[in-house]
This record gives structure tokens, sequence and C-alpha cells, in this order.
């Protein structure tokens, strides 16, 4: 591994950890000044503002690291996040459920830092946790045609 490979590396490493800590006071450095999240403003200050939204929804939350492969300065992290449902999270009030899901985090690096951040979630599995069960008859069966697919 190339020592850029091990610099993004150690970044998403201790991002992880600074989500489990819960202290963020040393987010600034490791992110650029116009990190790109999916959905968010640029900078870091929007990442923080994820990071304090998703802890206050879970009490214990805890993203453990499953997997991590770094290619030069992309890093792609499989954690699994789990606590306790104690806030609202993907606009599902408190249920005191359990969550215990699966996800995959893809970094981009550049000048030394993190500069972009992508993700995929299994919110199914996450709402089936919290109890909730989406209809299908409110699904364009287009849309099901196409979820049946990647199911496997």
């Amino acid at each position: 591994m190339s020592d850029r490979s091990a610099r993004y590396k150690n970044l998403v490493l201790a991002l992880n950890h600074a989500f489990n800590s819960g202290d963020l006071s040393g987010v600034d450095g490791m992110l650029t000044p116009d990190f790109a999240e999916r959905g968010m403003p640029p900078g870091p200050d929007s990442y923080k503002t994820a990071v304090r939204l998703l802890r206050e929804a879970l009490d214990e939350p805890r993203s453990e690291v499953l997997g991590l492969v770094a290619e030069g300065s992309t890093v792609v992290l499989r954690v699994r996040l789990t606590g306790v449902h104690v806030g609202e999270i993907v606009g599902v009030a408190p249920t005191r459920r359990q969550v215990d899901v699966e996800q995959i985090h893809f970094y981009e690096g550049r000048d030394g830092r993190l500069a972009a951040h992508h993700f995929i979630r299994d919110d199914l599995a996450l709402l089936g946790q919290l109890g909730i069960r989406p209809k299908l008859a409110a699904i364009p069966q287009a849309k099901i045609a196409t979820l049946t697919r990647y199911a496997g």
C-alpha cells in the first residue's frame, strides 16, 4: 500500500473513531474546507452536524469496522451501525428498538485530507427494525420490479 493510501485509510479510521467517541474536535483537520457529502452543504460543519444528529438519534451508537480497503486516494469502509433508537431517524419518531444495520462508505482524498463522502445504506432494513413496513401498494409497479431485480 502506498503512503498516500495509508494516509487516507488512517483518516477514515480516525473519522470512524470520532463518530464512536463523539469527539469531533479534530474533524476540521481531517476534511477539506469544501468537503462534499451527498445532500448537504459543503464543508466539515455539515459533516459534524450529521454525526451529531445521528448520535442524538441513537443511544450508545457504535460504528464497527467490518472491512476497509484503500487504493490511491479512494477508501471504502464497510461498517455495522448499532444503537438504540431514542431520537428521530429517517423521519421515524423514537421507538427504543435496537438498530443493527450494515453500511458502505466511500471516501475520496485530496491534498492529504478527505474531500468527498458517498454512502450506501439499507434504509429498508432500518425501517423494518424500527417496526415500519412500507406499503407496497403505494410503490409504482415499475419501481417494485427494479427493486426485486436487485434484492437477490
